[in-house]
């Protein structure tokens, strides 16, 4: 259920960043995740609309998801490589023991779009 956490200091972060450029709201949430996530977009979909649903700043806020590999190494024959697959098999030996980046992030938010009450 780290998510739930997740998801907030995804909310936080893009509240933050839209109050500094003068939002009236925010539009849209622009997030990255790597299979290093141990949880689905789903998840954070749904907490999303648990934890913004009924915040007038946040009202018809739409998340974009971006999927990006992460680095790997195989356990059994040292083998690096990069995959977008949470349960990685090893394309050299086929091994499982597949360890990702630790340092990898799950997931990150990389823009917001907003309303600042200006026309375009």
């Amino acid at each position: 259920m780290h998510e739930l956490g997740i998801t907030q200091g995804i909310i936080d972060r893009a509240r933050e960043a839209a109050q500094a450029n003068g939002a009236l709201r925010v539009t849209d949430l622009y997030l990255t995740m790597t299979p290093a996530a141990d949880f689905s977009q789903d998840s954070i979909n749904m907490y999303f609309e648990m934890l913004a649903g009924d915040d007038e700043f946040f009202r018809g806020a739409t998340l974009h998801f971006d999927h990006q590999s992460v680095a790997a190494t195989c356990l059994s024959c040292s083998d690096e490589f990069s995959t977008d697959a949470p349960q990685p098999v090893c394309p050299q030996c086929g091994s499982l023991l597949v360890r990702l980046d630790p340092d990898a992030p799950m997931v990150r938010l990389t823009d917001v779009g907003i309303d600042d009450g200006t026309e375009d």
